[in-house]
């Protein structure tokens, strides 16, 4: 009878328990609520759908793709542990928006950066994360400019035509700035495959200046490219067009050897035996007609290729100018232009050549003649001497040069 009290007032006592926990429980959750709901209901405007960093130099170019949300007025970026800050409003318009930010004077690294954006009440979204790279001093000094090999007039001097080396890793292509003939500013982009450009128009004596163009990654947003390289654009020169040349033979003049090699060879662009190739006379001389009366400034030589600086490969020889030649072959109406010679860059004895010596003469031996020439129309060589002592002349092929301008 004891026992069944005692079980009794136990189980009244938990009842009792039970009942105060509940009651207790109850109002701590309601104040709870009540707590979190003081001052209204959280907002936070619609994060960034995404965020693309773009990199630049000593800068980046931050896009943050937004959401659907009308009531984002601004955005505001972070970076270095959020101790650096940049703010930007926001501009709507149909669709999703795109709000690009540039961060300026950043040094070269890698960055994070935390986006979030705001209504009109301040409220701040949940953030958002990317990366990105700068680029600066470092990468900079790791580029180079394509390789200009040359750059010389066109044969009629009316264009610019340049030969390109091969373009690095990584180019984009080359931009060029030249003046044309009229005066304006002119640029093009050469790509990175094309080793050969023609500008169709220049003014001479003027400066050509040129860059590549590089893109560290797919995300830059600009081009690198080193300190501009340059170059001086020459004066205005027309080669003599080989088309009018003509042969002409005065009573005085050495006539072709019979060996094949004839005059008109000396100017079908052929640079390889036959040339032209004279009676055994020294010594002589032979006449042309240019076709035009022009005041050459420059003219080039090839001596034939199997018998570079020997044998009847000429070696000095006078240049003389006529309008009017006088029908007997005399030198009455012929007016000097120069005196020269054939230079062998090694200095070697007859017979003995280097490499140097057949690439020299293989690209034409270069002369010139007196500022202010006269124009002329007529020409003939005197050929007084050859390399290695024979007893006739040869020359491959020739090339007449002027600034006279049609």
């Amino acid at each position: 009878m004891n026992i069944m009290k005692t079980i009794k007032y136990f189980a009244l006592l938990c009842t009792m328990g039970l009942l105060s926990w509940l009651s207790s429980c109850t109002k701590t959750t309601g104040d709870a609520y009540k707590k979190y709901e003081k001052g209204g209901e959280i907002t936070y405007p619609g994060r960034a759908d995404s965020v693309l960093v773009n990199s630049g130099y000593n800068k980046v170019q931050v896009a943050v793709v937004l959401g659907n949300d009308p009531l984002v007025t601004k955005l505001k970026i972070y970076w270095n542990n959020q101790l650096d800050s940049v703010e930007a409003p926001v501009t709507h318009t149909a669709g999703k928006d795109t709000a690009k930010v540039i961060i300026p004077n950043l040094t070269e690294g890698n960055y994070n950066f935390t986006i979030y954006t705001y209504d009109s009440q301040n409220h701040k979204s949940v953030v958002s994360n990317a990366s990105g790279v700068v680029y600066g001093p470092s990468y900079l000094a790791s580029l180079t400019n394509r390789t200009l090999k040359s750059l010389a007039p066109s044969a009629d001097g009316n264009k610019i035509e340049i030969a390109w080396g091969v373009a690095a890793g990584g180019e984009l292509g080359v931009e060029v700035n030249y003046t044309a003939l009229s005066g304006a500013a002119k640029t093009i982009t050469v790509p990175p495959t094309v080793t050969a450009t023609e500008l169709p128009d220049f003014k001479e004596s003027t400066q050509l200046t040129y860059r590549s163009l590089y893109k560290p990654d797919s995300s830059a947003f600009e081009t690198f490219s080193p300190a501009l390289s340059s170059v001086t654009l020459p004066k205005f020169e027309r080669q003599l067009s080989k088309a009018n040349f003509k042969i002409v033979i005065l009573p005085t003049d050495v006539l072709e050897g019979g060996y094949g090699w004839l005059e008109n060879y000396l100017w079908d662009e052929s640079y390889n035996p036959p040339g032209f190739a004279t009676q055994s006379k020294i010594p002589c001389w032979f006449t042309f007609d240019a076709g035009e009366s022009a005041s050459i400034d420059r003219f080039k030589v090839w001596q034939a290729n199997d018998r570079l600086y020997d044998l009847q490969s000429v070696k000095t020889f006078e240049l003389y100018g006529s309008n009017s030649p006088a029908a007997d072959g005399s030198w009455a109406s012929w007016t000097k232009i120069g005196s020269y010679t054939s230079v062998k860059p090694s200095g070697l004895p007859v017979g003995q050549t280097t490499q140097a010596d057949i690439d020299f003469a293989k690209a034409g031996e270069e002369f010139t003649a007196p500022d202010g020439t006269a124009k002329f129309r007529y020409y003939r060589f005197k050929l007084l001497t050859n390399w290695g002592g024979g007893n006739f002349m040869t020359m491959e092929e020739f090339s007449f040069y002027t600034r006279d301008r049609k």
